[in-house]
């Protein structure tokens, strides 16, 4: 379990897996959209492929560092790269904390354990000395090696759910998803008086013969609805008018999701929300920055400073658009000398050619070290040509 330390008093509270998100003392659960929240975030494959930026001989990133195939690719015996950093993930975004355990043979990192959130206790001794709690037999565990990512922090050293921001808005659509379940399942009855003649009923009698009629028209699962009511002479119903304007307001209250987007921060859009159009670049674009930014920040910092290597995410694929677009960038940027011929091959899914390792440059694309031999000869024409002359 979580410290509470630093949080509110009505904060304090344990959160559940995530299909029975559960705040115990707000009373909110979860339902059809924070899930898919969650999802958008961390179910994108520039999510999982981590480089480390420290540089190597050529001064590029280096993709196949030891660290890095093991983040990306095997953590631990148990899991792959993929589901180990989307647990990481998801435990953030849904507990405001998630926790991995470094396993060290002298030096080397040898494998990184995920923990569960019920079996850590963030711990502070008298010296100010953050450590770790884990499960039952209380083993300590210091800071440096185990991996806390927290996305939303009034401390620094705890993380707080972005649900919290949201328990309002997860109680109206609560409401308002009853409230369409009920009118659906009652069928055409909906809400409605039934006056029993010549009568003087108790509480529970009353409750009785409500719950019985029910059950015969179909309010409870819907199965007898449409059907003939049958009344003897001492029943009178009179179904209620609906006001399906409710109906509409619920079915259409996209301030909800806009409320659970902003939360999360993410865009509306990409929840179904339509938003002023715009290209696919340009909204993944605004995603990277003005979302996964801040989570990649989360994740970065904290595996930097606990390995001791600089990372980055690889966010390559996000700009990726239709097959043509990416083979026109690709010619350009090989005309254009950013790129050699074999590398272009590469990111169209190409096997490498024979001399396809050298920069192509203007004068129609010759190699750059031919382009620069032409020009010296030229050079050395022209002042042969100049001495003649003279």
């Amino acid at each position: 379990m979580i410290s509470d330390r630093g949080l509110p008093e009505r904060y304090r509270s344990t959160i559940c897996c995530l299909n029975s998100l559960v705040n115990v003392r707000l009373g909110l659960r979860s339902d059809m959209l924070i899930p898919p929240v969650c999802f958008i975030i961390v179910y994108t494959p520039y999510f999982y492929c981590l480089v480390q930026c420290s540089l190597s001989k050529d001064n590029m990133p280096q993709a196949d560092n030891s660290i890095t195939k093991l983040l990306n690719e095997a953590p631990n015996s148990e899991m792959d790269g993929w589901h180990f950093k989307f647990a990481l993930a998801v435990n953030m975004l849904l507990n405001g904390n998630s926790f991995a355990e470094i396993k060290r043979k002298g030096q080397e990192v040898i494998s990184i354990e995920l923990l569960p959130n019920s079996l850590v206790t963030v711990k502070q001794n008298d010296n100010g000395v953050v450590y770790y709690v884990i499960g039952e037999k209380k083993r300590k565990v210091k800071a440096e090696n185990i991996l806390h990512f927290k996305y939303f922090t009034q401390d620094g050293l705890t993380g707080v759910p972005p649900l919290y921001a949201l328990r309002d808005e997860m109680k109206v659509q609560s409401a308002g998803n009853k409230t369409i379940f009920n009118f659906f399942s009652r069928g055409i009855n909906g809400s409605g008086i039934l006056k029993v003649n010549k009568s003087d009923l108790d509480t529970t009698a009353k409750r009785a013969i409500r719950e019985k009629f029910e059950e015969a028209n179909g309010s409870s699962d819907g199965n007898n609805a449409l059907r003939t009511i049958i009344l003897d002479e001492t029943m009178d119903y009179k179904t209620l008018e609906v006001n399906t304007d409710v109906l509409k307001l619920i079915n259409s209250s996209d301030w909800t999701t806009k409320q659970i987007a902003k939360a999360f921060g993410i865009s509306s859009e990409r929840l179904g929300v339509e938003s002023v159009h715009s290209s696919t670049i340009q909204s993944n674009l605004m995603y990277l920055q003005n979302t996964l930014v801040h989570y990649f920040s989360c994740f970065i910092s904290e595996i930097s400073k606990k390995l001791g290597k600089d990372f980055r995410f690889n966010t390559d694929r996000l700009m990726e658009t239709d097959p043509e677009t990416i083979m026109k960038n690709t010619l350009e940027q090989v005309r254009g000398s950013l790129l050699t011929i074999n590398e272009g091959r590469a990111k169209l899914g190409l096997p490498p050619q024979e001399g396809g390792d050298r920069l192509l440059a203007s004068l129609n694309y010759t190699y750059l070290d031919s382009l620069e031999s032409y020009q010296f000869r030229e050079q050395e024409g022209q002042n042969g040509t100049r001495k003649k002359s003279d």
